[in-house]
């Protein structure tokens, strides 16, 4: 069967664009109108057991981003400490959460905006795991984003007792 002149770049071209949709645009929108909906101390309120706050996985979303995409893939100087992302108890105020999804999303969206897609089976050096292709690292990403920007979708839902259905939607255009 004859492929068409450019098929594997143009298809690395559109997952690279819409991995960036979602990870500058959608799931962004949607952590932030929960974020906007909590106050400080709803945003640090645990379930019982060994969950964790709003906040805390809001510090473990950036802290990923900004050691897989920034680092692995920016060549950032960026050093995680996710023990630290999840041990937080805050209270780290609302809106200076706001402003270190802002810092991430910026930097994510420098990243993937300038990333060559005939990289995307480049191979990255990852610390203590194996090596993955650049695709990976970015399909990681995106979601390792979806499932905790559910998680705190349904955390705010459930800390406010408001109906959060229309969020999908309004965010993912």
């Amino acid at each position: 069967m004859d492929r068409p002149v450019g098929g594997e770049a143009a298809l690395g071209a559109a997952v690279l664009e819409e991995a960036r949709r979602r990870l500058v645009k959608g799931f962004p929108a949607q952590i932030g109108a929960c974020l906007d909906r909590l106050d400080e101390g709803q945003v640090w309120w645990r379930p019982p057991g060994e969950g964790n706050a709003v906040g805390n996985l809001v510090l473990h979303l950036c802290g990923s981003s900004r050691h897989f995409i920034g680092r692995l893939l920016g060549g950032t100087d960026y050093v995680r400490d996710r023990k630290a992302e999840f041990a937080e108890r805050g209270p780290i105020p609302r809106a200076d959460l706001s402003r270190l999804v802002d810092d991430t999303v910026a930097e994510t969206d420098r990243i993937l905006g300038g990333l060559d897609p005939a990289r995307l089976l480049d191979l990255r050096e990852v610390p203590r795991e194996p090596s993955q292709t650049v695709l990976a690292l970015v399909v990681r990403t995106s979601h390792h984003w979806a499932v905790h920007t559910g998680q705190i979708v349904y955390a705010t839902r459930l800390i406010t007792q408001a109906g959060l259905d229309e969020l999908w939607m309004k965010t993912m255009i």
